[in-house]
């Protein structure tokens, strides 16, 4: 079982890591070994002016000091079998961490076999629909170099990227009925796209407003892929009329990157936000009064009668004529 790379994928609280442990504690009992939990810091720090690009990857140890400061790390959970790392911890800078974590764990470490007299090292990522585009492409590496010799297990949101899906064996992980009150993003989208669908057509001045709100998630690490699946579930689960379902459904088909494994350059994901929720905005929202175009509309709906009821110029045609040849024009001879 430790010779196979494995993905739990289910909705959020639906057991995923639940799982994953038991399935590590099933593999430490066939090795017989005990299976106990730890969690240690890894540190982020130690770049120098020369080496800008490259981090640092101690362990805490026990009494020890590395010198490093709780805002540059984040925990890592350990036990005999497996070394576990939450992407979701990494605010969205897990290229820059996973280079470091695989040199140093993947290769050239001895792994506690006990019984089964041969075993793989298991790296597990919690959360691995939020890799980027340049983490895929580290892993498709090291299961290409090392297979064999290194088993990754991770819970996802999503499916594998299609780059890693014949490497993997996904196990659906089934939703049970939540019992907490916590609010959830799905709520929050839920409520917000119900607020717009009892709201007028959008006024230029609402664009502050929509701006303030998409800030407010990105301050809170919301990446894009989960938002447009957040939106998807909003718009099936709420009472709104078909045609509106369609319009909205069709902008979030237009949508690129939405898949794991597909990230948006830095600069690009404001504008992207700021287009998307504003189409939503109009789409969601109630018919005008007057039940006519906006004045933009009707400008260009005006131009446009202008130009198709006017007669269209004629364009002078130039004939190629070879060489030594006459031609005929507006009865001239040349």
């Amino acid at each position: 079982m430790d010779g196979l790379n494995i993905s739990w994928r289910g909705q959020p609280h639906s057991g995923k890591r639940t799982a994953l442990h038991a399935a590590l504690k099933q593999l430490a009992s066939l090795r017989g070994i005990p299976f106990t939990l730890q969690t240690k810091q890894f540190f982020t720090g130690g770049t120098g002016k020369s080496d800008a690009n490259q981090i640092s990857t101690t362990a805490e140890d026990d009494g020890g000091d590395d010198g490093g400061s709780e805002k540059d790390s984040f925990p890592y959970e350990f036990s005999l079998i497996h070394i576990g790392f939450d992407i979701a911890r990494m605010s969205m800078q897990d290229k820059i961490y996973l280079k470091p974590i695989l040199q140093r764990w993947s290769t050239g470490s001895q792994v506690l076999a006990g019984n089964q007299g041969r075993a793989s090292r298991i790296l597990v990522f919690y959360h691995a629909h939020l890799f980027s585009t340049e983490s895929y492409f580290l892993l498709h590496s090291l299961l290409e170099n090392n297979f064999g010799d290194v088993s990754i297990w991770m819970t996802s949101e999503l499916p594998v990227a299609e780059r890693l899906s014949d490497y993997f064996i996904e196990i659906p992980v089934a939703t049970q009925t939540l019992t907490t009150g916590r609010p959830s993003w799905s709520m929050v989208f839920e409520k917000m796209l119900q607020t717009w669908s009892q709201k007028p057509f959008p006024h230029l001045s609402e664009t502050t407003e929509i701006r303030n709100f998409l800030y407010e998630l990105l301050m809170r690490n919301l990446r894009w892929t989960d938002c447009v699946h957040y939106l998807l579930d909003a718009i099936f689960h709420l009472p709104l009329e078909s045609e509106k379902k369609k319009k909205l459904l069709s902008i979030l088909a237009k949508q690129e990157a939405t898949a794991a494994g597909q990230t948006i350059p830095s600069y690009r994901i404001p504008l992207l936000w700021e287009a998307l929720f504003l189409e939503i905005r109009e789409a969601v929202s109630q018919p005008r009064i007057d039940g006519g175009p906006s004045s933009s509309s009707q400008n260009i709906s005006k131009r446009s009668k202008v130009i198709t009821g006017a007669a269209a110029p004629k364009v002078a045609t130039r004939q190629p004529k070879s060489r030594g040849a006459t031609s005929v024009s507006n009865g001239s001879v040349s």
